[in-house]
């Protein structure tokens, strides 16, 4: 099955490259590892974070649910269901589609903590009949500097 629309990061020798020590080469290797241990920590503690979000608001998502985070009523792609769980447009290699339950670790990894509350949030505030709330309320929320052209 083909999950998700991220792409997947694809290396492409270039000709011509200089050659690098031997040193440089276990540094940037050690760099890699790195960067790939926190990656995997990363998923993990953004999976048990959405893991107790949707434990704590299980009875708000039941009511509500299912709610639709991704595509439309008529073609779903990213769907929270009443129970907690989520279910994911797929492709197999006939280019059939499905939707398939997928677990929490991989929408995570595949959406991004930040794009599903978002999307959560405008999934329920459309549900409970809220106007959507504008970017610049979240950044200004941060107290971080955001897009000067925008309002609040």
């Amino acid at each position: 099955m083909i999950f998700g629309r991220k792409p997947k990061v694809e290396v492409v020798p270039v000709e011509g490259a200089p050659a690098i020590s031997q040193d440089a080469v276990r540094r940037y290797a050690d760099a890699a590892e790195a960067a790939g241990s926190e990656r995997l920590l990363a998923i993990e503690h953004a999976t048990e974070r959405l893991s107790r979000y949707l434990r704590e608001h299980r009875n708000v998502l039941q009511s509500a649910g299912p709610l639709i985070l991704a595509g439309t009523a008529d073609a779903a792609e990213l769907v929270l269901e009443q129970e907690g769980g989520f279910t994911m447009s797929s492709t197999d290699a006939e280019g059939l589609a499905s939707m398939d339950r997928v677990s929490i670790s991989e929408v995570v990894e595949l959406w991004g903590a930040a794009d599903l509350y978002d999307r959560i949030e405008a999934a329920l505030r459309a549900a409970a009949g809220l106007a959507p709330r504008p970017t610049g309320a979240i950044v200004a929320g941060l107290g971080v500097a955001g897009d000067d052209r925008a309002s609040v």
